[in-house]
């Protein structure tokens, strides 16, 4: 539940948000036709001339293979093609030119554009990955290299990682001097036996390196993390299945300066993060299980002439009303005092729901 007095900076705030929003969204759809294929000449000058019509910052889309052939990593480890009950290591072709994300959402301006920065290389490179059935989980590529940077860069002394993949922060990590150790927690058995038989005994010795099978969620703890000197959590495939999991961390309340999140900027561009003078609104305050995100005005007086909005991701139908039921910010703005009610239901490609009340007083 989202709610603000109705204010002439108000309505101008509310108009930019949805130029914005406008202008996301006819970007995506010219943009869209481009991707995930190979762009001949004319249509990476398009791509381009796109990019400078909406301000991107990026002016080429050339992406050299040393970027990825000379990283440590992609360099020295070998993967061979294995499979398990429920995971295995494949050998994944990206074609040359083929249009790629290099990196998570970057915000563009003051407002809710944003675009994730774009390219592709001069010839075929071939890599292996780590898939959950057909889907590719985990691979060496630009944006998992990129990504990663900050967690490599902070990573001291005991390391903690949440979640294990093909190993490469912790393959990272092990390079440098100043780590000593690190701890892993991996929920699935199947990825922890084809990394300890295949990946492992290639990584630099000589440092303990101890796996821990569990459920990050029962790990996620104060008495536990502060074990540690740095801490990373990585553990989702993207910021679609990271909102779920990024909140239901932020819901127990631990928050520890040693502790990172894998693409958190990239999940906070998702959830479009509002920010009400030098209060910053996080999830985890006044949520209901699963996602759901509510601010509630300090001054009950702000409720006239107001808009709120409850949102909701990971329910199924018959539960995100009680969901926002037993949240008091939630139901607060149900049982408030609007004249107007807009719903509105719509699900992603994997057929998770997205819901949303708006509320309304005119």
């Amino acid at each position: 539940m989202i709610s603000f007095d109705k204010t002439p900076a108000l309505t101008r705030c509310f108009h930019d948000l949805s130029l914005s929003m406008v202008s996301m969204q006819e970007f995506l759809r010219k943009l869209l036709p481009y991707m995930e294929k190979p762009l001949t000449e004319k249509e990476e000058k398009d791509v381009l001339l796109l990019f400078s019509q909406y301000g991107v910052p990026q002016h080429s889309l050339k992406i050299s293979p040393k970027l990825l052939k000379n990283h440590p990593y992609f360099r020295n480890i070998q993967l061979k093609e294995i499979q398990n009950e429920t995971v295995s290591y494949k050998e994944t072709v990206i074609p040359k030119r083929r249009l790629m994300n290099t990196d998570f959402m970057k915000p563009l301006g003051r407002h809710l554009f944003h675009y994730h920065p774009l390219g592709y290389f001069e010839e075929d490179i071939r890599m292996p990955a780590l898939h959950e059935g057909d889907t590719v989980w985990m691979a060496p590529a630009v944006s998992e290299f990129t990504s990663m940077e900050e967690g490599i860069r902070k990573g001291h002394g005991k390391c903690l990682t949440f979640g294990l993949g093909i190993g490469l922060i912790v393959y990272m990590w092990l390079r440098k001097e100043e780590v000593t150790e690190v701890t892993i927690v991996e929920f699935n058995e199947d990825v922890i036996q084809l990394f300890q038989k295949h990946i492992l005994p290639q990584f630099p010795e000589g440092k303990s390196v101890t796996i821990i099978h569990g459920d990050a969620f029962d790990y996620f703890t104060e008495d536990f993390l502060n074990q540690f000197d740095y801490v990373y959590v990585d553990f989702w495939e993207s910021t679609e299945d990271g909102l779920p999991c990024y909140t239901k961390l932020m819901e127990t309340g631990v928050d520890l300066p040693q502790v990172d999140f894998w693409i958190e900027d990239a999940i906070r561009i998702d959830l479009k993060i509002l920010r009400h003078g030098d209060e910053h609104f996080l999830p985890g305050q006044q949520v209901a299980a699963g996602v759901a995100v509510a601010v509630v005005p300090q001054d009950p007086a702000l409720f006239h002439r107001t808009i709120g909005e409850n949102i909701a991701f990971g329910y199924t139908p018959d539960r995100v009303v009680q969901a926002w039921t037993d949240s008091p910010g939630h139901k607060a703005n149900m049982l408030g005092d609007y004249t107007h009610l807009g719903i509105g239901f719509a699900r992603n490609a994997q057929g998770h729901g997205y819901y949303t009340q708006n509320f309304g007083r005119y």
